[in-house]
């Protein structure tokens, strides 16, 4: 028995396939409508709406068949995607590609299919618009025009379908980011709160500890004060954190560095993990220090998760040539020796709302990072391998001077696999 070819383009075909996330859905109206007419302008028994998926024929919408899937090579439909226009047989017996296939001398007993493909913009070819019968037959022009009208109707339908899903990703990551911004503005004003009880009481220690006289207790004063001084910086960083200026300030990277890994010192030493620094940038750069400390803090985030047993964690800065465009600037990295990500992962990692973190994840953290960097006209890059050498590298570009924009964010996005 024939089967169809698979085409060389199928794995990009099935893929703009599934980007739909049409298949397994539910019968819609608007697709049943398709059907219902295309088989009542036809004048056939049988009418589907077909996706060829990687190994079987879905069908979206049918009149008449009974069935919502059928193996791929098996299927007419697998045929029809294989030729950009309208594959028609008006005889089965009489093509040797379908005069043994089980639905011919089986079961419906096709003897007529028309088929109307359903192409995506990228040209792909995602299934068919199709009628059929168990009697040989042919279709006249106007008939032929409609089902091709049809397969039209079809794609404006998934199209649509897209844009809706995309609105309604928008409304959520807005959603999102206005909670991130609300759980700010409380974070800033707790600490802005506990800055004047914490002045009080490391003036009450300052002053109890002048009057001790026996060495344990002075030592454990100074260690009191130490911690004290300690959840000063974290609060005076958290404030400056989550204020926003009006303008890019010049700042240096040890100014950003050290913020950032101030934040997460107990959480660092807790886990084991060993920190070294390499400092060899000393010019400032213009940015949004807030923006830039939030995607230095999702990065260290995510290189502590991915190192529960310990590690090591290297931060480095240096001047930096854009080998694109030749732009000076500032090179900041972020090394760790963890897990690693899959190429999966490193497929999707800048998607918004995917995570590899279950529900301790909302998968905005790289999403946002990306968006910072490209408003700072700046880039991200991320290597990763989870091989004998294994760890994930971040590297961000704040340009020393900034250009007007001709470029989009996927342009200005780059990740680099190792």
């Amino acid at each position: 028995m024939y089967s169809a070819p698979i085409p060389e383009h199928d794995v990009g075909r099935v893929a703009t396939l599934h980007s739909y996330a049409i298949l397994d859905t539910p019968p819609e109206p608007g697709y049943e409508d398709v059907t219902a007419l295309a088989s009542y302008i036809c004048s056939t028994p049988y009418s589907t709406i077909t996706f060829v998926d990687e190994d079987r024929q879905w069908f979206k919408s049918e009149v008449g068949f009974g069935t919502h899937e059928t193996g791929r090579a098996d299927g007419f439909c697998a045929c029809a995607v294989l030729q950009p226009g309208l594959m028609i047989v008006e005889d089965t017996l009489l093509d040797d590609r379908f005069a043994e296939n089980p639905f011919v001398v089986g079961g419906p007993q096709i003897r007529f299919y028309a088929g109307a493909p359903l192409v995506a913009p990228n040209g792909h070819i995602l299934g068919t618009v199709c009628v059929f019968d168990n009697k040989p037959r042919a279709l006249d022009p106007a008939q032929i025009a409609a089902l091709t009208s049809l397969s039209r109707q079809v794609m404006s339908l998934l199209q649509l379908r897209l844009k809706l899903a995309e609105q309604e990703r928008t409304a959520a990551a807005l959603m999102q980011s206005e909670k991130i911004a609300a759980v700010g503005r409380l974070a800033s004003s707790m600490a802005h709160e506990i800055n004047n009880p914490l002045e009080a009481v490391t003036n009450l220690l300052f002053l109890t500890r002048q009057k001790a006289v026996d060495s344990d207790s002075i030592d454990w004063l100074e260690q009191a004060e130490k911690e004290l001084r300690r959840i000063s910086t974290i609060t005076k960083h958290t404030l400056r954190f989550h204020r926003q200026t009006s303008f890019p300030q010049a700042i240096t990277c040890l100014s950003l560095f050290s913020a950032t890994l101030d934040l997460y010192e107990a959480k660092l030493r807790n886990s084991g993990i060993l920190v070294e620094k390499r400092k060899r940038a000393n010019e400032p750069v213009q940015c949004f220090e807030g923006d830039i400390r939030q995607v230095l803090s999702n990065v260290v985030s995510n290189a502590i998760d991915s190192m529960p047993l310990g590690g090591r964690l290297i931060v480095r800065s240096r001047e930096a040539t854009e080998w694109t465009t030749g732009r000076k600037g500032l090179a900041l990295t972020i090394a760790d020796t963890g897990h690693g990500m899959s190429r999966e992962t490193e497929r999707h990692m800048f998607e918004a709302f995917y995570t590899t973190k279950g529900i301790g994840g909302n998968g905005l953290g790289l999403w946002i990072s990306a968006d910072i960097m490209h408003r700072h006209q700046g880039t991200i890059s991320i290597k990763s391998s989870q091989g004998l050498a294994c760890g994930t590298v971040v590297t961000l570009f704040l340009p020393f001077e900034t250009f007007p924009r001709t470029q989009n964010a996927t342009d200005i996005l780059r990740s680099v696999p190792s």
